[in-house]
């Protein structure tokens, strides 16, 4: 279940579809990568650590989840953890918790009835059993890029319906070269609601999607941009992560026809996606989205 650590704008977050268990259990996980390990209570059990942690949740005693995160907890949510997050949180734990074992030296804690596990696994060292925060910073960021990924093969698929809108309504047989329309314009997919103006073809999410916008303020953490075809009438709609490695990894695309498409631009991402081009995207390196590689991510 996804976590909600990513925070859009004002405006993208009023359409986000995941699945929120608890963002105060994956935003103070986070919040322990700076601890030091021998800061940390060490416990006899898996099951003694995971209720330490609950526990100090449930009575919001910050001295007590210091002790099971680590002391620096609030380096890293400097603004503390939204109360409907605990309540959220403490919800699920009520209706189910356990500790799954993986293997004899690593578990972790599943919380509520549909299968999410808490990124920051429970492991045994010299003492006993403690959050590992190292291993728990690698797997947040992984479940960060998948859950972006995947929302961002979504958003091109509902760009893809936007852009067939536009061209049947406004558009009157072209596809819009943009995705937020100039001022007084309806060139693009989206434009402020006005009076005597027709329906958007897609919603203002549109204004955080732009190549410019800023890291935080990206869309799940991907950027978007409208390339048009040279021939023919179409387009390709590409998307790429705001920071890559950290925000996503793959780039995306889609036409006017087909599915998503999709390519590992590597550390420049950034820089070749500016210089991209129609052309550029509908053959090469790009390949198909299929359901494993969905599922995969």
């Amino acid at each position: 279940m996804n976590s909600g650590v990513s925070m859009m704008n004002a405006l993208a977050r009023k359409s986000c579809r995941g699945i929120r268990l608890a963002g105060a259990a994956a935003l103070l996980a986070l919040a322990g990568l700076a601890a030091p390990a021998a800061a940390q209570q060490v416990y006899p059990t898996p099951q003694a650590a995971a209720d330490a942690f609950g526990d100090a949740l449930a009575t919001s005693d910050h001295d007590a989840i210091a002790k099971v995160l680590g002391p620096d907890y609030r380096q890293i949510v400097p603004g503390g953890v939204a109360q409907d997050d605990v309540y959220r949180f403490l919800a699920a734990w009520a209706r189910k918790h356990e500790v799954v074992a993986d293997g004899d030296r690593r578990a972790w804690l599943a919380v509520g009835d549909s299968g999410w596990t808490m990124a920051v696994p429970i492991v045994r060292v010299a003492q006993g059993w403690r959050f590992d925060p190292v291993a728990g910073k690698a797997e947040i960021r992984r479940r960060t890029i998948g859950r972006n990924e995947l929302n961002t093969i979504d958003t091109l698929r509902e760009l893809q319906a936007a852009q067939a809108r536009y061209r049947d309504g406004v558009g009157q047989g072209r596809y819009a070269d943009r995705l937020v329309s100039r001022p007084g314009a309806t060139d693009g997919l989206y434009w402020p609601e006005l009076p005597g103006y027709p329906a958007q073809a897609f919603g203002p999410d549109a204004l955080a999607m732009g190549p410019d916008v800023p890291v935080a303020d990206a869309y799940f953490g991907y950027r978007y941009k409208v390339l048009p075809a040279r021939e023919g009438g179409g387009y390709w709609i590409l998307a790429w992560p705001a920071r890559y490695g950290q925000t996503g990894i793959g780039s995306f695309v889609i036409g006017a026809q087909g599915g998503v498409r999709e390519a590992d631009l590597g550390a420049n991402t950034a820089s070749r996606a500016a210089r991209l081009q129609g052309t550029d995207v509908s053959f090469g390196t790009f390949r198909d989205v299929g359901p494993q590689s969905a599922v995969a991510k």
